[in-house]
């Protein structure tokens, strides 16, 4: 039923080119995008990460193919240039992290020379040392980064403002992870200014590795941040600009996106600034 769902979404994206003809400026004008384990990984409509970045790159000129995976699949990591990983269960995450570890190795190896990955929600607790359960069963995740993750039974939810070097503007998204969060002295890409960070005590949050960034920021994140989507397509492209498409091939699509993004990211900030105050208010009052 899920693959159902994915494809009723998914197809429509492959009919929208640009309509101008453009000279391919990228060494590679087809791109292949992976979606990883996206039946179990999948949870807060994560597969619209994937539409969207093959919807940006068509809108650049450029090919691209979306695939799909899962567990006991064959894959070889060398046939993509983008792989995504959504959010899920606990249970499916350790599902997910079984069936990876057969391709440890060579998923390392093309991270190494350039493979670009995006891990939405709990899916990017796979590349830390450990995994801890609420019932205290601890399993050896991917350990690309030198982190541990602890789940306990409390769940963190919340709406998240974000901010990045790497990045102009700030990301919004929603947060739902396992209380406990992350311990490990790594360097954080985000900094958090509303919402929950990695763990309970720290306003940071997410994992960087060349190519690969993780986050907390669960299901439509790509969809929910243009500035996001870009980045990745610019990375992808070497900065290919998009050109003009006439409204009814897309350009009206992505002028509601950034529409969505600007009032969606207005609304927090307001409400950011009145539980400020709110503070204020309270701390002056105890006074």
């Amino acid at each position: 039923m899920a693959s159902q769902k994915y494809n009723d979404h998914i197809d429509p994206t492959a009919s929208l080119k640009p309509d101008v003809d453009l000279e391919f400026r990228t060494q590679n004008s087809e791109f292949r995008v992976l979606h990883l384990y996206h039946d179990l990984m999948n949870l807060y409509g994560d597969w619209a990460n994937t539409s969207i970045l093959a919807l940006e790159l068509r809108a650049r000129g450029c090919k691209a193919i979306v695939d799909r995976k899962s567990v006991g699949d064959d894959i070889d990591f060398n046939d993509y240039d983008f792989v995504h990983i959504g959010s899920g269960t606990e249970r499916s995450l350790r599902a997910c992290m079984r069936d990876l570890c057969r391709y440890k190795q060579s998923f390392f190896e093309s991270i190494d020379h350039g493979l670009h990955v995006l891990a939405t929600g709990n899916s990017h607790e796979l590349f830390g040392k450990t995994v801890t359960e609420a019932d205290g069963e601890k399993y050896d995740a991917l350990g690309l980064l030198d982190f541990e993750t602890l789940h306990e039974d409390t769940r963190v939810t919340g709406d998240s403002i974000c901010m990045a070097p790497f990045l102009h503007d700030k990301l919004i998204g929603f947060v739902n992870r396992a209380g406990g969060g992350q311990v490990g002295d790594i360097d954080r890409p985000f900094t958090v200014e509303m919402g929950p960070g990695s763990n309970d005590l720290i306003k940071s949050e997410g994992i960087r590795y060349k190519n690969m960034l993780g986050t907390y920021l669960t299901g439509p994140v790509l969809v929910r941040n243009p500035p996001l989507l870009r980045f990745f397509a610019d990375l992808l492209t070497g900065g290919v600009p998009r050109p003009h498409i006439a409204a009814g091939n897309g350009m009206l699509l992505f002028k509601h996106q950034e529409a969505a993004y600007s009032m969606a990211l207005r609304e927090l900030e307001e409400r950011l600034g009145l539980q400020a105050r709110m503070l204020i208010r309270a701390k002056g009052m105890q006074l």
